[in-house]
């Protein structure tokens, strides 16, 4: 999908759903080469980076690290437009295209419907008018594959015209498919796509490809993930973030679910709790988390609780709507302490939760300086730059 940013300049928004198993037989190919970044990941260690290439079909490691993130702020307003930084990346990362995954305060992913999408493309002008002088934050939205009825074949058939609006400012782009549809909304304002269009330098490699929202990205990181691919592309996805848990179902490679677990704080703030609560400085909470020194349950079980309520909810839906039973759940995100969650689950909903690594499934380089060594739990905080790789790859033109 296009969206219009200016009258000389355009961005392509796509996402890797909707088509086939998740063997990805039948998802069209994008750039074989592309280098994807974390940008506003708050890590005091850089930005999360990725570079993959595609050789004989199969995706490979190229380069993984962290890389200094730019110099410049990103604008918080149109005023701040014209404070452009230019992010030089490391010549490892240097591939000939960028797919950036933005995790800021501004972006959005959200399930939603035709008439809550047709409602905001209509109160946006009337926002603008209402308030004269100020120029409405504008909204990226991309639409999504209907989910095909449990045991029907193929997909639900769309109308053949799109809903495209762009007023006072709001570029707003929509296509609507069957009245049943599944439709995921995703955004960030448009003075910050502009300004990160404009970040890498022109001229010079790598030229940005694709801007995604940062749990936009997530959503791809699983596809060559080995046993989302032997599933045929069946899986519940729990993803823990920094600050927040969802969930996200497929089948047949297809998004079928995506929802927020209400009130559910991120990994950061329930390694703070534990940190706290045991009295324990930094270096022991890893220790306790991942080797087991102390158990930790007691502390993060008042956090579990409503997260496996939630869960056992989507499990009961997919079962019910489109028969999809789950005898396992891939939780990806956590940077430490999987195992007790998984224990957790075990017990309350006889399910365990997997946690594999980031770059299961993806060829990894002979042993060289350009990817460090990293267990599962570590290779977590490359999800997003991964997922961001996948999606503009894994999507032709």
């Amino acid at each position: 999908m296009q969206i219009q940013l200016t009258k000389t300049k355009t961005i392509e928004v796509k996402l890797p759903f909707g088509g086939g198993g998740g063997s990805g037989g039948s998802r069209r190919r994008g750039p074989s080469d592309v280098v994807g970044v974390e940008f506003g990941s708050g890590d005091p260690r850089g930005c999360p980076a990725v570079r993959l290439t595609r050789k004989k079909g199969r995706l490979h490691v190229y380069a993984a690290g962290f890389v200094k993130p730019p110099e410049g702020e990103i604008p918080q307003s149109w005023e701040e437009l014209s404070n452009q930084a230019t992010w030089a990346l490391p010549v490892e990362y240097q591939a000939p295209g960028a797919a950036l995954a933005v995790s800021t305060a501004d972006v959005f992913l959200r399930q939603t419907t035709p008439d809550a999408l047709t409602a905001n493309s209509m109160s946006a002008p009337k926002a603008a008018l209402e308030q004269p002088g100020r120029k409405k934050i504008g909204l990226r939205s991309v639409k999504q594959e209907p989910a095909p009825v449990a045991g029907s074949a193929g997909k639900a058939p769309a109308p053949p015209a799109g809903v495209a609006t762009s007023n006072n400012g709001t570029r707003f782009v929509v296509q609507p498919l069957a009245d049943e549809s599944f439709i995921v909304e995703s955004g960030m304002p448009e003075y910050q796509v502009l300004w990160l269009s404009r970040l890498l330098p022109e001229g010079k490699r790598p030229t940005a490809v694709s801007v995604q929202t940062y749990n936009a990205a997530l959503l791809s990181s699983v596809l060559n993930q080995p046993e989302f691919v032997e599933a045929d592309g069946n899986a519940l996805v729990l993803f823990m973030t920094r600050d927040s848990v969802f969930f996200a179902g497929y089948q047949e490679g297809r998004l079928l679910l995506l929802r927020e677990c209400p009130g559910a704080q991120g990994h950061l703030f329930i390694r703070e709790t534990v940190k706290k609560r045991l009295g324990l400085d930094e270096e022991m909470v890893d220790s306790v988390l991942n080797e087991s020194l102390i158990d930790p349950t007691p502390v993060l079980e008042p956090f579990a609780r409503p997260i496996l309520q939630q869960l056992e909810i989507s499990m009961d839906y997919l079962s019910r709507r489109h028969a999809l039973h789950v005898d396992r759940v891939f939780l990806l995100g956590l940077p430490s302490g999987a195992q007790y969650w998984s224990r957790m689950s075990e017990d309350a909903l006889k399910v365990p939760l997997v946690t594999p690594s980031a770059f299961a499934g993806l060829e990894m380089p002979a042993k060289g300086n350009r990817v460090p060594e990293m267990d599962e739990a570590q290779s977590q905080v490359f999800l997003g730059a991964i997922g961001a790789a996948v999606a503009a790859m894994e999507v032709g033109e």
